[in-house]
């Protein structure tokens, strides 16, 4: 039996399922450079949030559906999940609740197809190939083609605001992807192991957060972030050190870990936002 840790279990579940962040926080990185480049309408990146925020729903309370419907798999379970209790949300009406969310997805993408083109589709059909292999797992590590969502989704939030595609757009979520990579590997991974394994599955999580940062520093010379960029280094740097020590001394319960790891990215998200729009 795990132990308790009522902020880390509070806190991931505020973040993963209360505030999106997984979507919400890289689409903020998009919106940001399209701001940078002067073009920034409030109703379209609101539009956008609307959308991603349905999107997001259809993958987690998705997600809730296929585990409460088979129980017997054993499957990591983050606070957050189920979405909504089952004494609040029967399992069996789950579907209700998924119909509206898919429509006013559907909606979004149809209206942006039209006013920005229909480019945004492609990144709608790779973002649902990514939402399908997280709810139905059909290979072993289908989950990790999760972590490739930020590159997408800020790319396509510049998209849908601007109308255009550029490669910098897709870059600036390149970062986000290294934490995110990080932290489904420490908990559908590491916290599976133990031993050797999951000493190598350690060093993978703590080098792929050390690359985020690297990243994060060789992007400023690029031009991809202005110098105010660098200050994404520091939420890393500090959740980095934090999370060697806890999955050093918490070998069995994924959640602090993986609460730091979750609130590493949403922080990085925010300052790399911040410089995009003010540096």
């Amino acid at each position: 039996m795990y132990g308790s840790y009522p902020f880390y279990e509070k806190t991931l579940a505020l973040l993963r399922t209360r505030l999106l962040g997984a979507v919400l926080m890289p689409a903020l990185i998009g919106a940001a450079l399209a701001a940078r480049g002067g073009t920034f309408p409030w109703l379209r990146f609101l539009l956008v949030l609307v959308g991603l925020a349905a999107a997001e729903m259809l993958n987690l309370l998705g997600s809730d559906y296929r585990m409460l419907r088979r129980p017997e798999r054993e499957e990591p379970r983050l606070p957050g999940n189920p979405v909504f209790p089952p004494e609040r949300l029967p399992v069996s009406r789950i579907p209700l609740v998924l119909a509206p969310a898919a429509l006013v997805g559907l909606a979004a993408a149809l209206y942006f197809s039209f006013t920005a083109g229909p480019g945004v589709l492609v990144f709608l059909a790779a973002a649902a190939v990514i939402g399908a292999l997280y709810v139905f797992s059909p290979f072993r590590y289908a989950f990790l083609y999760t972590a490739f969502l930020p590159p997408l989704i800020s790319a396509g939030a510049y998209l849908a605001i601007t109308g255009r595609i550029e490669g910098p757009a897709f870059a600036a979520g390149i970062p986000i992807t290294l934490i995110s990579l990080a932290v489904i590997v420490g908990y559908r991974v590491m916290y599976g192991q133990s031993g050797s394994a999951r000493r190598r599955s350690r060093a993978v999580v703590l080098a792929l957060y050390c690359l985020a940062g690297i990243n994060v520093v060789l992007y400023v010379p690029a031009d991809i972030y202005p110098w105010a960029g660098l200050a994404a280094v520091v939420p890393i740097a500090v959740f980095l050190c934090l999370v060697g020590r806890v999955s050093t001394r918490e070998k069995e319960n994924p959640v602090p870990a993986t609460a730091l790891g979750v609130m590493m990215h949403t922080s990085t998200c925010l300052v790399i936002a911040g410089a995009l729009l003010f540096g």
